[in-house]
């Protein structure tokens, strides 16, 4: 047999992009400033091409804006702005729930692999969220709702629920942050639950109000 070929790490280019997306989500860069690729490298410790690569791809993707000869700037994004990101990712994640739901009372072969790794990212988020080590809580429920959606309804639908997911903020108080975070976290598990249990309905509804993440302080 032929063994499997080593994965090969992120790029500095991929590692610039998580970082800034976290520092975005969650609010550690501020709306109101423009930042040079310079500042923003040295803020995150980062190697500065990296870091100017990473920009120019959010540029593409919409989450931030080039200001000619200053640096870039996040697009502002309300309540409202989130409260419609939400919702659009409800119509994507929730069909893909409930289609997993379906493949596992069909006994689909690949199915029991795909729960494997959402259990992996769901108790990965739990152990960071416990920790208070939220960058590595934010990259577990990340990489759950990219294969969550890929998995149920394939790549492209995890690429727009990404996208959306990487334009969001987080609206809660920073001494609610850890509280939020493990609840959010111990939802993953219980939507694997749901999931191998095959219960749609009710795995439909807690998907929708994981989502809510973003908005759990004003529930």
């Amino acid at each position: 047999m032929i063994p499997d070929r080593p994965q090969p790490g992120p790029s500095l280019r991929e590692h610039a992009l998580t970082v800034i997306r976290h520092a975005i989500t969650t609010g550690e860069l501020d709306e109101e400033r423009i930042y040079s690729a310079a500042g923003l490298a040295k803020q995150l410790g980062i190697s500065l091409s990296p870091v100017r690569e990473a920009m120019m791809s959010l540029v593409a993707e919409g989450t931030v804006e080039a200001v000619p000869n200053r640096g870039f700037r996040l697009v502002p994004v309300t309540r409202d702005d989130l409260e419609e990101i939400i919702r659009i990712r409800s119509l994507l994640a929730v069909p893909a729930a409930e289609e997993l739901c379906r493949r596992v009372g069909d006994a689909d072969a690949s199915i029991r692999d795909q729960m494997r790794s959402l259990r992996h990212f769901a108790t990965a988020a739990i152990t960071a969220a416990e920790a208070e080590d939220r960058a590595g809580f934010m990259t577990a429920d990340r990489e759950f709702h990219e294969r969550l959606l890929e998995y149920g309804l394939g790549h492209r639908a995890a690429a727009i629920s990404l996208r959306l997911r990487d334009q969001s903020r987080v609206f809660t108080h920073d001494e609610d942050s850890h509280k939020v975070d493990l609840l959010s976290a111990r939802e993953l598990v219980e939507i694997v639950d749901l999931i191998e249990a095959n219960r749609p309905a009710e795995v439909g509804r807690l998907v929708v109000r994981n989502l809510y993440y973003f908005k759990r302080a004003d529930a």
